[in-house]
């Protein structure tokens, strides 16, 4: 086995009843060219369908690549992540969700030959294609295609404002930064949003810079049902009311300029409106309005008629 001096990169992969995808997504990292040793830890987490099957053969066919670590039940997804990274040996971090895959064989050796000459910089990450798996279709090149401008450099400023420009299965970041300020923060820990991905970003950001690669390194495959893809409103309301509490706190532990902080108010009370209004909760609502015109944001015709709708809710 290699040894933990030696290992450059650990990837993690959390699986649970990804037997449709589990084999592309390992192909993916397995076939990765590099002139160092990575490993790839695989978080099998008590599968009912034929998921654990499938990891073992791949497990077998690359044993000094290929990590499983198993339950006898199910643990969730933040203890399985947990152990992932106590288990990982490497200097950086990267994941493929088991729904995922990586696009390209050069995407860890290009990723480390970045930070090993950038020791200022604590994450680098890239453009993704997505896969809708609704319509069997494939957008490719998104941030290029959409002609989104992702910053490089000290970017906490520009990653507090609501957005998605990190794409988590594009992700290379130096272990050290992140144990140090994120894994080994007891407040963090004790948070029931530990792990989640902006959070990570996040913290990295507020201590190291984060370098945009434009190229695509991965798909991301955008399942009909998940985290932050529900047709089931509380689910949503959720995890928007998540991802609120996520900035807030960073907004109280470092600044941001009054336009930025200021928007990222608006952005989380209008969430809260439109949640409220799926959630058909006239109490919610009236909340998300008020901070709204505490705000000096003016609702649209379309949330006008919206709100007004609400009145006549039982």
């Amino acid at each position: 086995m290699t040894s933990e001096k030696h290992m450059m990169v650990s990837v993690i992969m959390l699986a649970y009843n990804h037997e449709k995808y589990i084999a592309q997504a390992i192909e993916s990292v397995v076939n990765q060219q590099t002139n160092f040793p990575f490993e790839l830890i695989i978080g099998e987490d008590c599968s009912t369908d034929k998921t654990a099957g499938i990891i073992s053969v791949y497990a077998k066919k690359f044993p000094n690549i290929v990590t499983v670590l198993s339950s006898e039940s199910n643990v969730g997804i933040t203890a399985n992540e947990t152990r992932c990274l106590e288990h990982a040996l490497g200097k950086y971090i990267c994941y493929c969700e088991a729904d995922d895959f990586w696009c390209i064989d050069s995407k860890l050796q290009m990723q480390v030959d970045f930070l090993e000459k950038n020791p200022d910089f604590g994450l680098v990450h890239g453009d993704v294609n997505h896969y809708f798996e609704s319509t069997n279709t494939t957008e490719k090149d998104v941030n290029k295609s959409q002609n989104s401008t992702i910053p490089s450099g000290d970017i906490y400023e520009f990653l507090m404002l609501p957005s998605h420009s990190i794409k988590t299965m594009t992700v290379c970041y130096r272990r050290s930064v992140f144990d140090k300020y994120y894994f080994q923060n007891q407040e963090i820990r004790a948070k029931k949003w530990f792990l989640v991905d902006i959070s990570i970003w996040l913290m990295i950001a507020m201590h190291s810079k984060i370098h945009y690669l434009d190229e695509t390194l991965a798909t991301y495959r955008l399942l009909n049902e998940s985290m932050s893809r529900s047709k089931n409103p509380h689910k949503i309301y959720e995890f928007h009311q998540m991802i609120s509490e996520i900035r807030h706190y960073f907004l109280a532990k470092k600044s941001v300029f009054n336009e930025t902080k200021k928007q990222i108010e608006q952005e989380s009370a209008k969430s809260l409106f439109y949640d409220s209004y799926n959630l058909k909760n006239k109490k919610l609502i009236r909340d998300a309005n008020l901070q709204l015109m505490k705000l000096d944001y003016s609702l649209s015709f379309k949330e006008k008629f919206m709100y007004y709708k609400t009145k006549f809710l039982t």
